[in-house]
């Protein structure tokens, strides 16, 4: 969810392009007081300035069978009604997951204060406990079916902790022998995808499952970022050599790394994919603009808020819906809702 290789101005500075990062922090936890996030504007400059001009290919990686060779389609394309919703007084509000009950997760900001976790149930919001995450950063990543929720927070030191909440029980989540941890998604299994980042700031992915953790890193990559799991065992995210070039990536359930990135872009990354194997996210164009898309059998399909700067697809449950953030034309970030 950024650009910059400190945790918190990664998050801020690409303005979210790279997922449930839930970035906290660099040296020193940000509190609203001294909270140093960019104008929006700002952030969508950056984010089109670092457009990640790649396109590198890298020979270990196999094609992905979703269909990384078809164009991006026009023709039978699925029509989506877009609703902006915004948490109430929020200068900024942005979407990391929905469930089939049509249950939201992400982060807001007041003002220029620090990102805080929230939740959308039941036509309201609710901000998740600042007695248990802290004045400091946080976002959530769910609802799962089961209500389950997850994300990371910042505490007072800078240092970033994933998170679950179950059936009410708040569980801090680190993986063991690193500086910061980070929980991306649950599927209804409990299978966690996360990532850990050390004093290098280069992100390597985690599977964590029955208690074992099974490490995510693409072959002869720099960093490694699941960002998203089904029910299946299936995993998304990106991959990158250069951390201004991403790539799209998709690990089979039995651990087969291949690589999806939308036809002709100069970035891609994938957020989420549901249990029909729907994949969205976002790519950045050859004029550096930023698209969401979703991916069904290996065709592609652009996704943008009508009238929106910039829009980035985050999420995706079984029924299709799609939600995620946009940035309108005075730079303000909005969440959203796709319905097809």
């Amino acid at each position: 969810m950024s650009s910059h290789h400190s945790s918190r101005n990664r998050f801020i500075a690409a303005a979210g392009l790279l997922t449930l990062v839930f970035a906290g922090s660099s040296s020193a936890a940000t509190s609203p007081e001294n909270d140093t996030t960019p104008s929006a504007p700002a952030a969508i400059a950056t984010a089109c300035a670092n457009a990640h001009a790649r396109v590198q290919d890298v020979a270990a990686m196999t094609p992905c069978g979703h269909g990384t060779s078809a164009a991006i389609s026009a023709s039978g394309s699925r029509t989506y009604s877009y609703q902006t919703l915004d948490y109430p007084g929020a200068s900024q509000t942005t979407f990391w997951g929905i469930n089939d009950l049509n249950e939201l997760s992400g982060q807001y900001s007041m003002g220029s204060g620090a990102a805080h976790a929230m939740v959308y149930r039941h036509g309201h919001f609710e901000p998740l406990d600042p007695g248990v995450l802290g004045d400091y950063f946080s976002a959530a990543g769910g609802p799962t079916d089961f209500g389950t929720t997850y994300g990371a927070y910042a505490d007072a030191t800078g240092l970033q902790h994933g998170f679950l909440i179950q059936r009410g029980h708040f569980s801090t989540v680190d993986f063991p022998g690193h500086l910061n941890s980070n929980v991306d998604q649950v599927n209804l299994f409990g299978a966690i995808a996360g990532v850990y980042w050390d004093a290098d700031g280069a992100f390597h992915g985690v599977l964590r499952e029955g208690g074992h953790d099974t490490p995510i890193d693409v072959a002869g990559a720099r960093e490694t970022y699941p960002l998203g799991i089904n029910d299946k065992g299936e995993i998304v995210g990106y991959w990158d050599t250069d951390p201004d070039q991403t790539h799209g990536l998709y690990r089979s359930a039995d651990g087969q790394f291949s690589t999806i990135d939308v036809p002709g872009a100069a970035s891609t990354a994938i957020f989420e994919i549901n249990d029909a194997g729907q994949a969205v996210g976002y790519y950045v164009d050859a004029s550096g603009d930023i698209h969401g898309f979703i991916e069904t059998r290996g065709q592609f399909q652009s996704l943008d808020v009508p009238g929106a700067a910039a829009t980035l697809a985050t999420a995706i449950n079984n029924l299709g819906v799609i939600a995620g953030e946009y940035f309108d034309n005075a730079g303000m970030r909005h969440g959203f809702v796709a319905t097809p």
